[in-house]
């Protein structure tokens, strides 16, 4: 399944503001490596930690096949529960990954693992969905899908072949991001409204962000 989950939103540069040479990135739902690639060619040291054994493969396959200045290692692992020691990385990124997590608790504790890994002033980036009630496809999959996935501004996609359901994904609020951040560890730096589209070619609103651990959370 996790093949089939859309990785289509670009790496924003503001990310670059915040890395430095000696700098160790982690990319959590790392999936093909789309993210991690691309900073392991910046010669950044770059771990990716996914639950898809194929996607992870994948990733590493690709990796190969480009001229990386640092390999990245990708790593089996839950989100939730991190195979890192703490303060292990300084910077952190979530890139089209929040939107596969169904469970509001999980999101919580995801977040808080990325604040436990990173380094005191670490930072975390996210790029994901946001809600998109002007457009009318996703009114009415927001509206039609709610029975089946139990959270307003969430959708239900099906598997072309089979019509089964392949996952769930949820589209953000302004305030649930920004709060799911500033109460589970982090100061927010950065924030910015985009437009993302999507890889059935649909226009979906969406949001980058970037926190910093906020030690007095934490």
């Amino acid at each position: 399944m996790g093949n089939k989950i859309p990785t289509t939103i670009e790496l924003d540069p503001i990310i670059y503001k915040y890395t430095f040479p000696a700098c160790r990135i982690l990319d959590i739902g790392c999936a093909n490596g789309k993210v991690s690639i691309p900073l392991a060619l910046h010669a950044y040291s770059v771990s990716g930690v996914d639950v898809n054994t194929e996607i992870l493969s994948m990733a590493k396959s690709s990796c190969k096949s480009q001229n990386c200045l640092q390999i990245p290692l990708f790593i089996k692992g839950n989100a939730t529960t991190l195979p890192f020691s703490d303060a292990s990385f300084d910077i952190a990124v979530m890139q089209a990954f929040l939107t596969t997590v169904v469970s509001k608790e999980d999101r919580a504790r995801i977040i808080r693992e990325a604040c436990r890994v990173l380094k005191p002033q670490g930072h975390l980036y996210i790029a994901d969905f946001g809600q998109t009630w002007h457009s009318k496809i996703y009114r009415e999959r927001y509206i039609n899908d709610l029975p089946l996935t139990k959270e307003e501004g969430s959708i239900v996609a099906y598997d072309e072949d089979s019509g089964e359901i392949a996952y769930i994904s949820h589209h953000f609020t302004e305030k649930e991001l920004v709060l799911l951040l500033v109460e589970n560890g982090f100061e927010l730096e950065f924030f910015k409204r985009d437009e993302f589209v999507t890889r059935t070619g649909n226009r979906v609103n969406g949001f980058v962000v970037v926190g910093r651990k906020d030690w007095g959370l934490f």
